[in-house]
């Protein structure tokens, strides 16, 4: 985890103030956070937590936070489009008790837990960087888990090589969310420097090959079987309970991840509620967003 001082947080909370995303680039406490984040990820960390509280308390306002995001990752890289209607900032929240990816919702609409995935499933183009960022913690559960998938390819090599053969083999996926459409591509390949790149998200893989009338193998179902029973093995995990201010930054296609399920308080709102002034508590709510390395 990486910590910023107390007078880098509060100098942070004056330039978000003005409310203006020029003086919160330009000051000194901003170009520290990028310099700090850039530094790691050049150095090859695959993933960085970024925790912006001080002695057990983030001193910016869920309204700083939700403005600081964006500009962070604007800074960090390009910004991918998400949804149908071309959003680049995502609210992360449960929209319904009962909406299930199963029934087609999408993953980070629903309290469900389970499901160790990569974001780059709904689209085919590869990109780089997920930033996730915690602007509510739920009042139960919902606890972050993070897989190291270097060292669970690693595994599949040694133990696993029939299956790992089958993962580089392409796959139906659905743009589920961006466009009514599929597309091909493997689960497992490989960048310039021959480390793995993930491409992974069960439920809507098995709904994609539904939709093209393609059904699996029992080569398939036995290698995605042996990919799941891997990542949701405590060997490859960590695990963390994300706080209000906490921003994780990761290579998606090599930091797999999840969450347990969780539960928001009965009287809890929705972040348009919450900034309209209702006094409630805000659900458990995280800003999402795709990056491409500028």
């Amino acid at each position: 985890m990486e910590s910023l001082d107390r007078q880098t947080l509060f100098d942070l909370k004056a330039a978000l103030a003005a409310r203006a995303e020029s003086e919160l680039e330009s000051s000194a406490a901003f170009c520290r956070v990028l310099d700090l984040v850039k530094t790691r990820l050049q150095a090859g960390m695959r993933a960085i937590l970024l925790s912006l509280e001080f002695e057990g308390k983030c001193p910016l306002s869920i309204e700083d936070l939700s403005i600081f995001t964006p500009i962070l990752a604007n800074a960090l890289g390009d910004l991918l489009v998400q949804n149908e209607k071309g959003d680049k900032v995502i609210y992360v929240y449960d929209r319904d008790r009962l909406g299930s990816m199963y029934d087609g919702a999408r993953y980070h609409q629903t309290r469900e837990g389970g499901t160790i995935h990569t974001d780059n499933v709904n689209i085919p183009k590869p990109w780089d960087y997920l930033l996730f960022s915690c602007l509510a913690a739920g009042e139960a559960g919902g606890e972050s888990i993070l897989v190291d998938g270097v060292a669970v390819h690693q595994c599949l090599k040694d133990s696993f090589p029939r299956a790992l053969k089958t993962l580089e083999e392409k796959f139906y996926w659905e743009m589920r969310g961006v466009a009514d459409s599929l597309y091909q591509a493997p689960i497992i390949t490989y960048d310039q420097k021959g480390l793995p790149l993930f491409r992974h998200l069960r439920p809507y893989m098995e709904s994609a090959h539904r939709k093209a009338g393609v059904s699996l193998t029992l080569e398939q179902l036995y290698a995605v079987d042996v990919l799941d029973a891997l990542t949701n093995s405590l060997r490859f995990q960590t695990h963390y309970s994300m706080r209000q201010g906490d921003h994780l930054i990761s290579v998606d296609s090599q930091v797999l991840h999840g969450r347990t399920c969780f539960s928001d308080s009965l009287d809890s709102v929705t972040i348009d509620e919450y900034l309209k002034g209702t006094g409630k508590k805000l659900k458990r709510t995280m800003e999402r967003v795709w990056l491409t390395k500028k």
